[in-house]
C-alpha cells in the first residue's frame, strides 16, 4: 500500500482517548493517544484495504483554508 497522508483529530473524552479521520469518516479510541491513534491507523487501513483507491475519488479536492 502507498503511503497515504490524511487530517485526524485526537480528543479526551469520558476518560478515555477518542481518534478520528472526518475524511474518511473513520473513528477509533484507545485508553491513550498513541492507542487510540495506531486503532484509528489500523482502522484507515482496513478501510483503505477494502474500499480501494476509489476511497479517494479523483473528483474530491483536497485544501487547506486558513482563516484569520
Amino acid at each position: 500500500m502507498k503511503k497515504v497522508e490524511v487530517f485526524c483529530v485526537i480528543e479526551k473524552a469520558d476518560g478515555e482517548y477518542l481518534a478520528y479521520c472526518d475524511e474518511l469518516r473513520a473513528t477509533a479510541s484507545g485508553d491513550t493517544e498513541e492507542e487510540a491513534l495506531n486503532n484509528l491507523k489500523a482502522a484507515i487501513k482496513e478501510l483503505i484495504d477494502y474500499q480501494g483507491p476509489q476511497i479517494f475519488a479523483p473528483n474530491k479536492k483536497r485544501i487547506l483554508v486558513e482563516v484569520v
